[in-house]
């Protein structure tokens, strides 16, 4: 999938020339080149442009044939070594955002590490405090209160300072990262009809509004349009036709918000870590290893993960730098 992302050459806006670098395993990557070049129609090989550069992380493994969909704790050495150098990297200024494919979080039970997501390692590594996770395409952009957890759980785990948290990050990124000054964000209800008065669950009236009407109060929102609580299924209808009257949607948890995401822009959207001092974009999909070797997988959000770490790298002055 990075490679076939690759084949074609990256340009920023500008025109200027953009270098790669891909952590991993140069084995593992020359044995994929050779494939696709082999199997793929129109394929370009971007190991052979001097614009992309392999930094090999796990000199001491050794592959004598390329893997596909195998569980193998090789795999979670290599990914979480990529990992840790990019970090490092990015860290010191050294590369300007990280973009990382989906691991297989179980694997890392085989060498006896958490199992865990990009997304937590970053925010230790980083000790960002204010993570919020983000899914944008070409159109909709929305931010999640909670992530990772049961439906079930989600009406015990909402807090207002997590609304809060949400909102606030959610607004400073837009301005930070989309260049918007006074976005319109919306915010979703938690029951049907967002509660319907009271008629259908009471956390509308009892959380959720105060929560926005407290921090609408505050500097950092200002200038900031903030709409609802809004039922989620004729707040998604906003968005049919073209449309887009909201630059952001916060979301209470997760399928709320991806549903309607991936509706509309599967293949064409980013995960976008936000609250860290570094961009890091990511791709909307985990990693099918049910296809993995066959050289079918999409690349399209890959390659937009790619294009939108390069638009917010051109924003980079106006960011944090740790």
């Amino acid at each position: 999938m990075i490679l076939k992302a690759l084949s074609q050459d990256l340009e920023s806006d500008g025109g200027d020339r953009v270098e790669v670098v891909i952590y991993g395993s140069r084995r593992v990557l020359e044995l994929e080149d050779a494939f696709l070049a082999k199997n793929w129609e129109g394929y370009r090989s971007p190991l052979r442009r001097d614009s992309v550069v392999v930094e090999e992380v796990t000199p001491e493994i050794k592959w004598s044939r390329r893997p596909a969909g195998e569980s193998d704790e090789r795999g979670a050495r290599i990914q979480r070594a990529a990992l840790n150098r990019a970090m490092e990297a990015a860290k010191s200024g050294d590369i300007d955002a990280i973009i990382t494919a989906p691991w297989n979080k179980a694997l890392f039970a085989k060498i006896g590490e958490p199992v865990e997501g990009h997304t937590e390692v970053l925010t230790r590594y980083f000790d960002a405090p204010e993570v919020v996770m983000m899914l944008a395409g070409p159109r909709l952009r929305v931010s999640l209160v909670t992530t990772h957890i049961a439906l079930a759980q989600v009406a015990g785990a909402l807090r207002a300072q997590a609304i809060k948290k949400a909102i606030q990050v959610t607004a400073r990124s837009l301005r930070e990262s989309f260049g918007l000054e006074q976005p319109t964000i919306a915010v979703c209800g938690l029951n049907p009809h967002a509660g319907e008065g009271g008629h259908m669950g009471r956390e509308e009236i009892e959380l959720i509004e105060p929560t926005l009407a407290e921090v609408a109060r505050s500097r950092e929102l200002e200038g900031v349009r903030l709409v609802g609580p809004l039922p989620a299924d004729t707040l998604f209808a906003k968005f049919s036709g073209g449309r887009q009257p909201f630059d952001a949607v916060v979301c209470l948890y997760h399928d709320q918000g991806l549903i309607p995401l991936k509706l509309l822009h599967f293949g064409e959207s980013a995960n976008i870590t936000l609250g860290l001092p570094v961009i890091r974009t990511s791709v909307d999909h985990g990693t099918a290893y049910d296809i993995a070797g066959k050289g079918i997988a999409d690349e399209g959000s890959m390659r937009f993960a790619l294009k939108m770490a390069l638009m917010m790298a051109r924003r980079r002055p106006k960011m944090a730098r740790n």
